[in-house]
């Protein structure tokens, strides 16, 4: 147990329970409502806009801007709960993914796809922020890991439902996806809405930027380059190249999904009792294989096995959080969580587009994956800094007393 672990009373066990079963249905409801969307969505953008690599790194260089926004949002919303937050972020989102489907011009998915990424980036700056609220200092890796199993199974089920439309419906409209994503989402926004004060971080700063927290900034910079070429351009490639259809691309989709939610909450678990440096540098050895992948091989069925490799190891991430709940100091949690946001989405803005122009020039998709495999690298050397072992109760009641 942490040292900030919270004694309880019966009835506060009891209003917790609630809240985490609330948090629980929420998170299923987001992860299936974004899978909704994001399943076919690239596919949207060939069939209906007939959109190339170029367009594509424009619309995620444009989604990401929001996210530069983070520290400064979380700033300006000081006064207001974490979980209140949240649930105003997951309505902005799921209003306008709801919407999204009834864009025919490339400028109109665009203008709307950055109003939904306000509200996006409002949930994803918090959302760990409310987790460790929940855990009340108990191990915060196992619940960081089961909230991503849980997200994994809601995955499961957006895909599922998606496949099944799919299948009994020939070319069904992509508005039909996107509405009952957005509306599963508006209704994750009411559940977090109802969240009492155990998920609420307490009093803190409008904006940090301190040395000490920067190796978290670093890394989490390193993170936005390293998930934004993969995440954009490997299923693309698949889309674009390889012309792998949506009824294949949801069934990859889908058996990621089947993986991270078998293997999300061992992961959590483990950085707990191991500490994060181990299991983050297994994380960037096993992505620098997966970016030499991409960038070297031109089988089909190698390139999906890198695919799901790559979405398990992502799971590793949760030793970001981690390692940042063990160095941050009272009050300073969800202000640092949105810095490192921030620096994320730099590299979120600047790497899409900069990916497909290199793609374009080049006429080679596997060319921004040998930036991969350097990004990779240098994660890899970070990594080294991060502390050995655990986290010690009483260096983090040490560390309270000085700060306080």
């Amino acid at each position: 147990m942490s040292a900030d672990a919270v004694a309880l009373t019966p009835v506060e066990e009891a209003s917790l329970r609630r809240d985490w079963k609330l948090f629980t249905i929420l998170t299923f409801l987001f992860g299936m409502g974004f899978q909704l969307y994001n399943g076919p969505f690239q596919n949207f953008l060939r069939d209906v806009l007939h959109a190339d690599e170029v367009n594509l790194g424009a619309l995620e260089s444009m989604r990401e801007i929001p996210g530069l926004l983070a520290a400064l949002t979380a700033g300006t919303l000081v006064a207001f709960a974490e979980s209140r937050i949240a649930a105003a972020g997951l309505i902005i989102a799921g209003f306008g993914i709801a919407v999204s489907g009834r864009m025919h011009t490339f400028s109109a998915l665009v203008a709307i796809t950055v109003f939904w990424s306000v509200g996006f980036h409002l949930w994803s700056t918090v959302q760990s922020a409310i987790i460790l609220a929940l855990a009340k200092g108990k191990e915060g890796g196992r619940h960081l890991g089961r909230m991503s199993g849980v997200s994994a199974v809601a995955t499961i089920g957006g895909l599922g439902f998606a496949y099944g439309l799919s299948l009994l419906f020939h070319k069904l409209p992509y508005d039909v996806y996107f509405v009952s994503g957005g509306v599963a989402i508006m209704a994750a926004g009411v559940l977090c809405s109802q969240l009492s004060t155990h998920a609420e971080g307490g009093k803190r700063q409008r904006i940090v930027f301190r040395k000490e927290y920067g190796l978290y900034y670093i890394l989490t910079f390193l993170e936005g380059c390293r998930r934004q070429i993969f995440s954009i351009f490997a299923s693309f490639a698949l889309i674009l190249v390889y012309h792998v259809p949506v009824q294949h691309m949801l069934s990859l989709q889908f058996l990621n999904a089947i993986l991270i939610s078998m293997t999300a909450p061992a992961i959590g678990k483990l950085v707990d009792r191991i500490g994060e440096k181990g299991p983050l540098t297994f994380y960037s050895i096993g992505l620098i294989v997966v970016f030499l992948g991409y960038a070297t091989f031109q089988t089909v069925g190698a390139l999906y096995a890198l695919f799901l490799l790559d979405n398990v190891l992502f799971s590793f991430g949760v030793g970001f959080t981690v390692y940042l709940h063990r160095i941050v100091r009272p009050g300073e949690l969800t202000p640092c969580l949105a810095m490192g946001t921030t620096m994320n989405h730099i590299a979120a803005v600047t790497v899409p587009i900069g990916g497909a122009l290199l793609w374009k020039a080049t006429d080679n998709y596997q060319y921004p994956f040998w930036v991969g495999v350097g990004i990779a690298i240098i994660s890899w050397l970070a990594m080294r800094f991060l502390p050995n072992g655990p986290a010690q109760p009483s260096l983090e009641s040490t560390n309270g007393a000085q700060q306080q």
